[in-house]
């Protein structure tokens, strides 16, 4: 039996580069890897929602996100049996700066190359969708 379809959630992340590296987390609530960002508030702004929420999740304020491309997953939210239908829209920004993870987002967290983030196993649907419409997507292009 199909769970009853509770819509579509638009969620804006972004790969946060530091010496040609990206930052994944372990989200805890889902155990999978995922580069950080969380949903929109009703009537914000893509861009709005993802300086807010890297700001919120590392405790750095980024500034001129680049818009990369978007993948679309779902996910089944155990306590309330429903399944919910996603579209992340991915960012690029980059860092020089000590960031500080917000531990309620951040389970675990390491430095990765793309190249080593499209061969993890364990990572977020949409990461698998946004490499599968994008495979030859790298930082350095």
């Amino acid at each position: 039996m199909r769970s009853e379809l509770r819509g579509h959630q638009v969620i804006c992340s972004a790969f946060i580069e530091k010496n040609q590296k990206v930052l994944i987390v372990m989200y805890p609530r889902f155990k999978v890897w995922r580069v950080p960002g969380e949903r929109t508030e009703h009537g914000e702004k893509i861009e709005d929602t993802l300086l807010r929420e890297m700001e919120e999740e590392t405790g750095v304020n980024f500034k001129n996100p680049l818009f990369i491309g978007w993948g679309q997953d779902q996910q089944f939210h155990v306590a309330g049996q429903k399944e919910t239908s996603r579209l992340i829209m991915f960012f690029h920004v980059t860092t020089n700066e000590e960031l500080h993870l917000d531990s309620d987002e951040a389970e675990d967290y390491k430095w990765v190359t793309i190249s080593e983030l499209k061969s993890i196993d364990n990572k977020e649907g949409a990461l698998f969708d946004f490499f599968q419409r994008h495979p030859d997507f790298d930082l350095a292009k």
